[in-house]
């Protein structure tokens, strides 16, 4: 089966305070680009989508306590759970319902977000690997990666910062093209070094993302995604991964790791 014009894409959105001067130019900018994406008159495309949106902030004891808000489990920002206890359910629980084809009810998911507090940013892009992905034979995979801070100024970067290298590893074995949206900064440049990963560094320090050209910059995300060679027709076989490297199945509802060991 060819996987072109068929693919999953996850925005990887933060949803820290430091977005609330462009968070609805981002989602305005976002719903754009997969309307685009379905009309493209040269290619019938076959994508759902969905997003992670999330958040980091220290708590007592020297936890970082973590958000991650998605399509259908949007937790305190609404109704229903939240993206971790559905992506790692307890027990022999269920994993949730992720994605969509469904661009209205996409737009109004994303619409729910709001800002809090700090980011965690390798954690949500570790817990976005872990969505219910179509085989990689049959689809591209996509995470748009999107901050407007560099990992070093994150909320506990010395927690996140030995897992790099599991995450590279990880975004390659599951064939995921990511593409990362965000200031300069060290590790971001690591991470991009994953086979056809892609970094559009930004100016983001004065106002968020808000002076960020999205139409251009994701045009060019869908061009890339729409040229990208096919996967391989006889690369049937899933490599397996460590799901939740940080370790999301223990932690509840809204949870999080101790960062009073790494420091």
């Amino acid at each position: 089966m060819s996987t072109k014009g068929v693919a999953d894409v996850v925005f990887c959105l933060d949803a820290s305070d430091s977005m609330q001067p462009c968070i609805d130019s981002v989602k305005t900018h976002i719903s754009s680009f997969l309307e685009g994406l379905k009309s493209d008159r040269q290619r019938s495309w076959d994508v759902r989508f969905d997003f992670l949106a999330h958040w980091a902030g220290r708590a007592e004891g020297g936890t970082v306590a973590h958000g991650h808000f998605s399509l259908y489990h949007d937790g305190e920002q609404g109704e229903g759970d939240d993206a971790i206890s559905a992506l790692y359910p307890a027990g022999q629980g269920r994993r949730g319902r992720f994605f969509t084809t469904d661009l209205d009810e996409f737009k109004r998911g994303l619409d729910k977000v709001k800002v809090k507090s700090d980011e965690g940013p390798l954690i949500a892009l570790d817990s976005s690997l872990d969505f219910p992905w179509r085989k990689a034979a049959e689809c591209h995979r996509v995470v748009i990666f999107m901050t407007d801070e560099p990992f070093e100024t994150s909320v506990a970067p010395e927690v996140e910062r030995p897992f790099l290298e599991e995450i590279q590893q990880k975004t390659q074995d599951l064939r995921v093209l990511l593409f990362i949206v965000a200031p300069e900064s060290p590790l971001y440049e690591e991470l991009a070094e994953v086979d056809k990963s892609e970094y559009e560094a930004v100016d983001g320090q004065s106002a968020g993302l808000a002076n960020v050209d999205f139409r251009t910059l994701l045009s060019g995300i869908g061009k890339s995604v729409s040229v990208s060679p096919p996967n391989q027709q006889g690369a049937t076989t899933e490599k397996r991964v460590k799901r939740g490297l940080f370790g999301q199945a223990g932690w509840g509802t809204i949870g999080g790791v101790d960062a009073s060991d790494h420091t």
